[in-house]
């Protein structure tokens, strides 16, 4: 109980971070996109780091899981956070329900442990692959979007979050990786693992897809 306690006073200073960082905002009389933007970027990397030590420290105390409860729980996280899938081509299909985080300036692991739970939480045999090809998809429009250039997406996370348990490794001699961006009203992130023979076949869905 003691440690219990101690944890939830932890969880309780990472509150008041994000606390601060939120006052910082509201009192901040700048007009400064770059300062607003930093400000913003504070407090979301607070409010995710706290989102997920929360996660990892509270499932810890958990005594007992109930499987009716369990599968409410998953099921909102899935509607929450994305979902997962084998496609009949056998390749792996993820599907997030936001968009990449702008890594120019702090980024936090939220997305990259999102991924790891619903992987994780599968209820069915995942593929492997010793070589792969990684098409990460955002759909989105110009003014729903995260990050216009491609090297302020925060993707690098996905490949980490996989490694070990879908794909064998992520360098350049296992991995191949494409980022691509498809308008649409309905913001979403599909991530696919396949074979890098089958990237033909994924480009050719690609380019025929319509809003």
């Amino acid at each position: 109980m003691d440690d219990y306690k101690r944890k939830l006073n932890d969880l309780q200073q990472m509150n008041v971070k994000v606390l601060q960082s939120l006052s910082r905002m509201i009192m901040s009389n700048s007009m400064s996109g770059e300062v607003i933007a930093k400000q913003m970027d504070d407090y979301l990397c607070e409010l995710e780091n706290l989102c997920i030590a929360s996660r990892v420290t509270l499932e810890k105390f958990r005594r007992e899981k109930r499987i009716t409860a369990s599968i409410e729980v998953n099921t909102r996280i899935s509607e929450l956070c994305g979902s997962v899938e084998v496609t009949n081509e056998g390749w792996l299909h993820i599907t997030l329900n936001t968009l990449l985080p702008n890594c120019k300036r702090r980024i936090s692991g939220y997305i990259g442990d999102t991924i790891s739970r619903l992987v994780t939480d599968y209820s069915y045999e995942l593929p492997y692959f010793d070589k792969a090809f990684m098409a990460i998809v955002e759909y989105c429009n110009m003014e729903n979007h995260n990050a216009l250039d491609n090297d302020n997406k925060g993707w690098k996370m996905i490949p980490n979050a996989l490694k070990g348990r879908v794909i064998r490794d992520d360098t350049q001699f296992d991995l191949d990786i494409g980022l691509f961006t498809k308008l649409s009203d309905n913001i979403s992130c599909e991530i696919y693992l396949m074979p890098p023979e089958d990237a033909g076949f994924f480009m050719d869905y690609l380019s025929n897809y319509t809003a």
